[in-house]
């Protein structure tokens, strides 16, 4: 039989964790874990919630469950619209605890097992849809002179 003493003690410095430190910095989950993540900067930008819908259902394509993690750190406005994109699909979002508000993630997109994924930044897994695109300039128009003696 346990000592109720100790048994009340443990139950009263909260749930024993794995690793805390590694759980607050990836949003209440395992790096092992992580398909793909987002810095709080680059989460604030329109680009990124832009193809969000897109990356998710191409990623959920591949793994089987997907579940996403929004900080707290990120403004209102913003957690509910990743929050109503990621239900819209039929995936399970949540906004995590203060506990993780000075991880530097914005989102992060895991699943229950180890990922195997290598980098998770999505910059470098679609640099397709965020590559900055360059603007074509018009040829560079010679002059009257030019044209003549050139």
């Amino acid at each position: 039989m346990t000592d109720i003493n100790k048994t009340i003690l443990e139950k009263a410095a909260g749930p024993s964790r794995f690793n805390p430190d590694e759980q607050r910095r990836f949003l209440e989950t395992y790096e092992e874990r992580v398909i793909a993540s987002c810095t709080l900067v680059e989460a604030r930008e329109s680009k990124y919630l832009e193809h969000y819908s897109t990356i998710l259902t191409e990623i959920s394509e591949r793994f089987d469950p997907v579940l996403v993690k929004i900080s707290p750190a990120l403004d209102e406005s913003s957690q509910l619209q990743y929050l109503k994109k990621t239900k819209d699909l039929g995936l399970v979002a949540s906004i995590v605890s203060d506990d993780c508000r000075h991880s530097p993630f914005g989102f992060i997109i895991h699943t229950d097992h180890p990922s195997g994924i290598d980098p998770t930044d999505l910059r470098l897994q679609y640099p397709d849809l965020f590559e900055k695109k360059q603007e074509t300039s018009a040829p560079e128009k010679k002059s009257f002179w030019k044209r003549l003696f050139g």
